[in-house]
């Protein structure tokens, strides 16, 4: 039984490792959105793409088993940071 209950640590540490890099990468694919956005003088936050994320990453967790509410807060926190971003990056260019 103990060497199941490490193997199964070691694979959610492997999948958390895998989990940090994924959000870096959507974090970096954020910032070039907003460098693109501010080069071409558009707003920094999309209000309808932000409800369509918010919908569609909350329907696919919901699919696939996931917390409702826990999906709610994943994707709260990740927007959040985006928009604190895009925005602090917005007032530091003016």
């Amino acid at each position: 039984m103990t060497s199941d209950v490490v193997s199964l640590q070691r694979e959610i540490d492997r999948i958390d490792d895998e989990l940090i890099l994924l959000l870096q990468q959507r974090f970096v694919n954020s910032r070039q959105i907003g460098v693109i956005k501010r080069q071409a003088g558009q707003p920094p936050i999309d209000g309808l793409r932000v409800v369509s994320q918010w919908t569609r990453f909350v329907n696919r967790c919901i699919d696939a088993g996931l917390d409702a509410a826990m999906s709610r807060q994943l994707v709260l926190a990740i927007t959040e940071q985006v928009i604190a971003e895009r925005l602090a990056n917005r007032s530091e260019s003016s």
